[in-house]
C-alpha cells in the first residue's frame, strides 16, 4: 500500500527512537549517524524550513515524522494521500522533565526549573516559546495535539488507519511492540521477527548515544535542525545537552517543590482535556 505514514507525537515522546528502529529494520543495518535515520523517514518541520514538502501523491510507502497537530493547514495537503498514522504518547511528567533538560535547564537550577514546570502546567504542554521563537506555533498543548491525531484525524485523513502506542509499553517490551508498529505501517513484505530483534538491538540508548557522538565527530547530521531540538539553546559556554537522554519514565516532580506537584495533581484531576487523556493513557497517578 502506497501513501504517507505519519510518525506523530508531542516532543520527547520517543519519536526519534522509533525512527531509529525503523531505519535499522528497513535497511538491515544499524544507523551510524543521524542522517541514516533521516534517509528512511522524512521530518516535516525540517522540510518546511527549507521550502520543501513530502510527495503529495506518493508512489510508495513514505514515512514522515512530525510534532505538529493534525489540523495545521499544511497537513491538509495529505488528506487523501495519508494511509497510516502512528501516534506516540508518553507520560507528560517525563516529557516535561526531558524537555527541561533539552532547554539546558539543570535540576540544580531550582528557579529556572520551577519556572519551566509552571509554564508547562499553565499551558498544558509546551505551547509557549520553550522551543525557541515561534516554537509553539502548530504544536499546541499536549491534549490538543493528542486529540487532533487520535480523535479527529479520520475527518482529515479518511483513508488512514490509526495506531496509538504508549512509550512505556514500547520500553516494557520493545520487540513485541515494535513488531506491532512494523506490521501496522505495512512497509511491504511479511514482518520478520529476527529483523525486528536486530532493529531493537541496534537502537538501544547506548547505541543511540554512540550514534550521536559519531554524528558530532563526523558531521553526520543533527536533530538540532530537525524540529525537536529547536529548544536546545545551550548552557554555560554554549554547550548543548546531549539529545539522547536516559529514557526515564514514571518520574516525580516533587524535587521541584510540593507546590509544583500540587499544581500538577490539580491539572491531572480536573475536568480538562489534559486530565481526560492522562487518565485514558494511564498517566493520572
Amino acid at each position: 500500500m502506497n501513501g504517507i505514514r505519519w510518525i506523530a507525537s508531542y516532543p520527547k515522546a520517543g519519536n526519534t527512537w522509533v525512527r531509529c528502529m525503523l531505519a535499522a529494520y528497513i535497511t538491515g543495518k544499524a544507523p551510524q549517524v543521524w542522517n541514516d535515520i533521516d534517509a528512511e523517514s522524512l521530518t516535516l518541520e525540517a522540510m518546511l524550513r527549507f521550502g520543501d514538502l513530502p510527495p503529495a501523491e506518493p508512489m510508495e510507502p513514505v514515512l514522515v515524522k512530525t510534532h505538529l497537530k493534525a489540523d495545521v493547514p499544511v497537513l491538509g495537503l495529505y488528506g487523501e494521500a495519508t494511509a497510516k498514522v502512528l501516534y506516540l504518547v508518553r507520560n507528560p511528567r517525563d516529557m516535561l522533565l526531558s524537555s527541561m533538560r533539552m532547554a539546558s535547564i539543570s535540576r540544580d537550577d531550582v528557579e529556572k526549573s520551577r519556572d519551566f514546570a509552571r509554564k508547562f502546567i499553565a499551558n498544558e504542554g509546551l505551547g509557549w516559546n520553550a522551543l525557541g521563537a515561534g516554537g509553539g506555533v502548530g504544536l499546541g498543548s499536549w491534549p490538543e495535539n493528542v486529540r487532533s491525531w487520535t480523535e479527529s484525524s479520520s475527518d482529515r485523513f479518511p483513508n488512514a488507519d490509526v495506531l496509538t502506542m504508549r512509550y512505556e509499553d514500547l520500553k516494557g517490551d520493545p520487540v513485541a511492540r515494535f513488531s506491532e508498529i512494523v506490521e501496522f505501517l505495512d512497509l511491504g513484505g511479511p514482518v520478520d521477527i529476527e529483523d525486528i530483534r536486530r532493529a531493537v538491538a541496534a537502537s538501544t540508548l547506548e547505541r543511540m548515544r554512540e550514534l550521536e557522538k559519531r554524528s558530532e565527530q563526523q558531521g553526520g547530521g543533527s536533530p538540532i535542525r530537525h524540529g525537536d531540538a529547536r529548544m536546545m539553546k545551550g548552557g554555560p559556554g554554549g554547550a548543548r545537552p546531549q539529545f539522547v537522554g536516559e529514557g526515564r519514565y514514571d518520574q516525580s516532580l516533587s524535587f521541584l517543590g510540593e507546590d509544583i506537584e500540587s499544581d500538577y495533581q490539580e491539572l491531572l484531576h480536573g475536568d480538562s482535556g489534559f486530565a481526560l487523556y492522562a487518565k485514558q493513557y494511564g498517566y493520572a497517578g
